[in-house]
């Protein structure tokens, strides 16, 4: 399918407006007698640019297409048609069911349980507690604070703390180490493999204390369906550590549903249970999302996949 318009085209039409100039004066008696009008000449337009929220830029790309049409072209094949579907024993999947695979397509997002051994899991999950203890972790929203290059971040929208791995270091706790190591191949490799991925993977382990620390609504990138682009985020993954979790500890994941282009909705608010071993993945251009209020802490591993 061919794109409609770039991104940067899109975002350059949300920002900018044109400065309409005034229509030459009829009574010209009183301008100098060399004054010269040629009404064929092309007066240049001042483009202004507008200040809007992150927010405001997204409603109005969203406006334009929906975010998911545009996510979807990034795919190889349209997933959704019978014969794609049918076709699915060939895809050669290590990790992912196929049925994950059709969802992510489908509505931009999709959970599955029991990718990763539940002791490896538990295991990762008193590495990251140790981490937390020897102060390893920062405050998320001090990163990049007030930086130019960054005008839509917002400083309050989070509370969590953060510490950022690498999988190719080789200094990674054992099993937090396992954990990476499944992110950067088994399930890079099938995403890789229905999605155009061309650029880096960012693995962040965030920690939610337990006096209500939250993540406002935001989407972790703006939709695109350049397949070079390597800066927008395409797909988010996230490992839950969170031994034991019931109702009422909080912190699950609230995944916005969308307007249609009629007005309608067509996909409802859900909530996602932070559980042990539970992965979540979605379309980072796509999907909204925030993180309810927590009252048992809680950890995550999030991947973003370029």
């Amino acid at each position: 399918m061919d794109k409609v318009d770039s991104l940067e085209s899109r975002i350059l039409k949300a920002t900018s407006t044109t400065n309409d100039l005034p229509e030459f004066p009829d009574d010209k008696s009183d301008l100098p007698s060399d004054y010269e009008y040629d009404p064929e000449e092309e007066v240049e337009e001042e483009e202004i640019v507008e200040e809007i929220s992150e927010n405001e830029l997204l409603q109005y790309l969203d406006e334009q297409e929906n975010p998911l049409y545009i996510a979807q072209r990034l795919f190889y094949h349209e997933i959704n048609t019978t014969g794609a579907q049918a076709n699915s024993p060939k895809w050669e999947l290590k990790c992912l069911p196929c049925k994950a695979v059709e969802d992510l397509y489908a509505h931009g997002w999709t959970t599955i349980d029991g990718l990763i051994d539940l002791k490896t899991v538990k295991n990762a999950r008193q590495e990251a507690t140790d981490m937390l203890s020897s102060g390893k972790f920062c405050q998320a929203s001090d990163i990049k604070k007030d930086d130019p290059d960054d005008p839509y971040r917002d400083g309050t929208a989070r509370d969590d703390t953060i510490t950022w791995l690498d999988p190719k270091t080789g200094d990674n706790p054992h099993n937090l180490q396992a954990v990476l190591d499944f992110f950067a191949g088994p399930l890079h490799h099938d995403l890789a493999s229905m999605i155009r991925l061309r650029g880096k993977t960012e693995y962040q382990l965030a920690y939610y204390h337990p006096e209500n620390a939250r993540y406002e609504k935001h989407r972790d990138a703006f939709p695109t369906d350049d397949p070079e682009d390597t800066h927008q985020r395409r797909v988010t993954a996230i490992l839950y550590f969170n031994p034991g979790w019931v109702h009422g500890d909080g912190g699950e994941l609230k995944i916005f549903g969308r307007n249609g282009s009629n007005g309608v909705t067509d996909a409802a608010d859900r909530t996602v249970p932070p559980m042990m071993g539970r992965l979540v993945i979605f379309l980072s251009g796509v999907v909204n999302h925030a993180v309810l209020p927590t009252k048992n802490g809680r950890f995550a591993l999030t991947a973003w996949m370029r």
